[in-house]
């Protein structure tokens, strides 16, 4: 009898019957943790996927593509890349959002392409009620032409030939819906908000007269494609980028990398909370199993049969609740991704998940996971089992865990555990500089060590706590309050592990609610220094992220709206991305010398006058932390940046504090960015009015 399956058929499957409820909890909290990592790591891969999905189907067959910053670069350029030997085919492209005034869903991205030529790229296919084109040059000959997916007409009910008004630079305008396209290549990207335009009139309408947003590039048969690259980089000024369709998904992945960092932070949360269920349900069974235990060990079971026992049934938990878990996850995931998508599009770049993406080796992560956590949570109270003696456990003699969890072994690992978390973390504050040592890993590693240390050292201070309670308040409390006082004393090893759960629980909350309230602050700070008009005119949100829908504005604006009786000012501000070292960054304009003598801007390295001495009419730019760690830069220093007139180097004045995007931002004057960038647009007004009661009527 004594082997591992009758000893679970016997004994195991018994025991569950009589305790249904502490079964039922301990494979719950298996199937929580194993939800949480593939539900997050679903999610996880949805959004990179409907990022790929989306850039390839816009890129079509290009195997290279040449962009530079987001205000776009000389059109002239397209002349270079033609005549690369091994290109094919070089064809513009216009790609920037709108706005569908009076839509369900307003969101919308142009892509403006050259009609006689583009096909050769990207394929598009007119629905069947479509009016064919079959001279590009009528719809040449309209600027007002646009075409929409079947899909967006059908939800807005717009039918060919039917006006739209859209928001662009220039105001509202009407176009004239000239053919629906069918959901293929381009069209069945972004959930089939998009819409065609020819390249020339969408110039015109979006503020890009003479410029373009990137180049596709097809190769010739045969050509290798790093060879024809490197010709295109040569032919080119410096700063530009030539990248494979890949290479672009590279850099949004780098791009929301915090975000899926921060997400799967919860996954480790969850199952670290289920290691301790577990460890603690097991307990409780060690416990209330030892004349069971001692019997079988009476009956000649050793040792290790046991512990292969407690661990066997806890494996056959593990297998049920991580199953579970899977199927639990892929519904969290369903219920939540849209959630996910919605919120990268605003933070970062616009996206629509339109189906989950189910990975084979995120599943077999998840449930090996479950299995292994649940394992290793159940090894050190089976190990406890073992120390029950046939005698003690059948004539139920006193029995105390004391000696396996509080020993002096494990209070100095306790020590040193926690040693090494204040060493890392000392470290990670001490150099910011550093590549190696200020990482999202040290502090990972920090806070693994911490939690573990903490764990070995809660039955010390639980046995302090304890010498206390007896020596000053055992006698005010009463009989109760001494017995509750022995119990724990007597399981003082079981009784740990509750109350580190409950230290968990509260330091977490505690924890989660100052960073909350910190961050909410920071960026409350933040945020007032650069909104800080009375009046915001803006198309969308007046400090954007990525994934905004801003339409920017003509930049002389200012002087139109400084005639409104009552305005004070009316300050004009810019962001772009461009790309820099294979990232996104951002790359934020305002007028300096206006702006600094009312915006409070707060400066980590430098001072405000720096600022305002160095930055106007300058080359020279503040950065933020983020960009500061990364490149190692301090006041002072140099950052050389893609520019349409290629590579400048502008001196650092200052290090800000910025929130505006994950992968750093730059603050540049707007003298300064028009004079390498010779673009005349602006996201937003900040307006200042004479007297705080006119608000109302300046608005209006």
């Amino acid at each position: 009898m004594n082997n591992l399956p009758n000893l679970l058929r016997h004994i195991s499957i018994r025991r569950v019957g009589l305790q249904k409820v502490h079964a039922l909890m301990t494979i719950a909290g298996i199937c929580l943790g194993v939800a949480a990592i593939v539900s997050i790591g679903i999610v996880n891969k949805s959004v990179m996927r409907s990022f790929e999905d989306s850039i390839n189907r816009v890129t079509g067959r290009a195997a290279l593509q040449v962009t530079g910053a987001a205000s776009g670069f000389p059109e002239d350029l397209l002349d270079r890349v033609q005549k690369v030997p091994g290109v094919e085919y070089a064809v513009p492209v216009i790609d920037t959002q709108a706005i569908l005034v009076g839509a369900k869903e307003r969101s919308l991205m142009i892509l403006g392409v050259d009609v006689l030529q583009d096909s050769n790229i990207r394929d598009y296919k007119l629905s069947d009620e479509s009016a064919d084109i079959p001279d590009p040059l009528l719809f040449l000959a309209r600027p007002d032409s646009i075409l929409l997916t079947r899909e967006l007409a059908e939800r807005e009910g717009i039918g060919i030939d039917q006006k739209i008004k859209v928001q662009t630079v220039l105001g509202i305008q009407a176009f004239q819906v000239r053919g629906l396209l069918n959901p293929e290549g381009p069209a069945k990207t972004m959930g089939g908000n998009i819409a065609i335009m020819d390249y020339p009139a969408a110039q015109m309408a979006f503020g890009k007269e003479g410029r373009i947003d990137r180049i596709d590039v097809s190769l010739l048969p045969g050509e290798d494609l790093e060879t024809v690259r490197g010709r295109i980089v040569h032919a080119l000024p410096k700063g530009y980028s030539v990248v494979t369709p890949e290479g672009r998904t590279k850099q949004v992945e780098l791009l929301i990398s915090h975000f899926q960092k921060n997400i799967n932070l919860i996954s480790f949360i969850a199952v670290f909370v289920g290691m301790y269920l577990i460890y603690n349900a097991v307990s409780i069974s060690v416990v209330q199993r030892r004349k069971e235990i001692g019997i079988l060990r009476a009956l000649g079971t050793t040792r290790k049969q046991i512990i292969t026992l407690f661990l066997g049934e806890t494996f056959v938990m593990a297998i049920i609740g991580s199953g579970l878990g899977l199927v639990v996850g892929i519904l969290f995931a369903k219920s939540a991704v849209g959630a996910v998508g919605q919120t990268v599009s605003e933070l970062y770049m616009r996206t629509t998940i339109s189906e989950i993406a189910l990975s084979g080796s995120n599943l077999a992560i998840g449930f090996a996971s479950g299995i292994a956590a649940s394992l290793a949570a159940a090894l050190f109270p089976a190990l406890t089992s073992t120390r029950i003696s046939p005698v003690s456990a059948i004539r139920s003699l006193p029995y105390s865990e004391d000696g396996f969890l509080s020993g002096k072994k494990q209070k100095a690992a306790a020590f040193f555990l926690m040693m090494l978390s204040l060493v890392m973390l000392i470290l990670y504050k001490t150099f910011e500089t550093s590549p190696y040592l200020h990482t999202t890993q040290v502090m990972f590693m920090s806070t693994i060590f911490l939690l573990l240390g903490v764990s070995l050292a809660t039955p010390s201070v639980l046995q302090g706590f304890l010498s206390l309670f007896h020596k000053l308040l055992a006698p005010r409390v009463g009989a109760a309050g001494r017995l509750a006082g022995l119990n724990l004393q007597k399981n003082i090893g079981r009784n740990a592990v509750a109350a580190a759960a409950v230290f968990y629980g509260i330091s977490v909350f505690v924890s989660s609610a100052g960073i909350i309230y910190s961050t909410k602050q920071s960026v409350l700070d933040w945020v007032d220094s650069y909104v800080r008009g009375d009046i915001i005119v803006t198309s969308g949100h007046p400090i954007a992220t990525t994934g905004s829908q801003n339409i920017p504005m003509p930049v002389d604006m200012w002087k139109e709206i400084e005639k409104v009786p009552g305005v004070l000012s009316a300050d004009p501000f810019r962001k772009i991305y461009i790309d820099y070292q294979g990232r996104r960054i951002l790359l934020l304009v305002l007028d300096i010398e206006r702006r600094i003598k009312y915006s409070p801007f707060k400066v980590a390295r430098g001072t405000r006058e720096d600022m305002a001495r160095l930055l106007p009419n300058r080359n020279t730019i503040a950065v933020n932390e983020a960009i500061a760690s990364q490149e190692h830069l301090e006041p002072g220093d140099t950052m050389t940046l893609p520019t349409p007139e290629g590579p400048v180097a502008f001196k650092v004045a200052v290090v800000n504090v910025d929130y505006s995007s994950d992968s750093g931002s730059i603050l540049m004057d707007m003298y300064t960015y028009r004079k390498y960038w010779k673009e005349f647009l602006a996201d937003s007004f900040s307006i200042r009015v004479t007297s705080k009661e006119k608000v109302a009527a300046v608005r209006d």
